[in-house]
């Protein structure tokens, strides 16, 4: 049976042959953190669950971690902001 991890309902991981392979994605996403007693546990709202998968998207490795669009949100352009980066920063000396 594949697992996925889930915030809330919205799945945010591809599906993994087994519940161990999900806990190991999400360690390598940072979003694991200790427990009081040293257990590990899954930040905020996530949990992970059995999902449907076909044996393709099992058997293709994609990227481990799926970050859903917002909703509402125009995904060519944005208000404000363009899509490419911002240059690097430069430094400036400033003398004494």
């Amino acid at each position: 049976m594949p697992y996925a991890l889930f915030e809330n309902d919205d799945q945010l991981t591809r599906p993994f042959r087994t519940e161990r392979e999900v806990w190991e994605a999400a360690e390598q996403a940072d979003l694991i953190t200790l427990g009081t007693h040293g257990e590990k546990l899954l930040d905020n709202n996530f949990e992970i669950k059995s999902c449907e998968a076909t044996p393709e998207e099992l058997a293709v490795a994609g990227p481990d971690i799926v970050f859903p669009t917002a909703r509402g949100a125009d995904s060519t352009t944005r208000k404000g902001s363009s899509e490419s980066p911002l240059p690097p920063a430069h430094k400036t000396e400033t003398s004494s």
